[in-house]
């Protein structure tokens, strides 16, 4: 990490091919006391020559739609495992739109890498990138992960013994992984805002969490850890 002001700044490297998307981002980032950008890259071939030429960094954010390498087709994974190559310990954070469920699981098991949601509010955005300084897998929340999360609780016995989640405390969970409200839930699942309160208690007291947000990245770690 770098000084910026009274504050130690977090070193932020940056790539991604949409020209306008990441300059916007860097004034973002460049807006923030705590974050300095090291440098920003349109390529993976620019950002690596400048990793070898010794550019430095605390936290990568790395577009998943990279542009391909090359003469092959291949995307922002594949310039993270040229980093490890590099940087066995680098800290990424991958930002999408949206991946598949076979990338999003290569990224998080054999990567090692965070993943951001372009969707996301810039609040989370800090968050993220300082989590991920620090060496913690940021992993976003929203509907996008919904099906593996759903999988997680949902497909085989939870650790400590418990047994896997009844049909209304799933139906309850996907509602909430989706970004429903509890009103709408219930709306969809005719029953009581009430109920579905009680339902998602339950998920809370289950998982050892008390949040939404912190429910549905404990089911993202529990698939993790069950491919481990």
């Amino acid at each position: 990490m770098t000084s910026k002001g009274n504050e130690t700044a977090i070193r932020v490297l940056l790539v991604d091919d949409h020209t306008l998307f990441r300059e916007s981002l860097r004034r973002l980032l460049e807006s923030e006391s705590g974050v300095t950008i090291s440098g920003d890259f349109a390529t993976a071939e620019d950002a690596l020559a400048a990793l070898r030429g010794g550019l430095t960094f605390d936290a990568a954010l790395i577009d998943y739609e990279l542009s391909s390498m090359g003469t092959t087709q291949e995307n922002g994974l594949d310039l993270v495992r040229r980093i490890r190559l590099l940087q066995p310990d680098a800290r990424v954070l991958m930002v999408t739109a949206g991946m598949g469920t076979v990338d999003l699981m290569r990224a998080v098991t054999e990567l090692n890498a965070g993943i951001f949601l372009k969707t996301e509010p810039t609040v989370e955005l800090m968050l993220a990138i300082q989590r991920t300084a620090q060496g913690e897998r940021w992993i976003s929340s929203r509907a996008s992960l919904a099906l593996m999360a759903v999988h997680a609780l949902t497909g085989r016995p939870q650790s400590r013994g418990q047994e896997p989640l009844s049909d209304r405390e799933s139906r309850v969970l996907r509602g909430v992984l989706e970004g429903q409200s509890n009103k709408e839930i219930g709306a969809l699942l005719e029953m009581t805002e009430s109920s579905v309160k009680a339902v998602l208690q339950k998920l809370f007291e289950r998982a050892g969490v008390r949040s939404r947000s912190q429910l549905v990245r404990y089911a993202i770690e529990a698939q993790i850890d069950s491919r481990s």
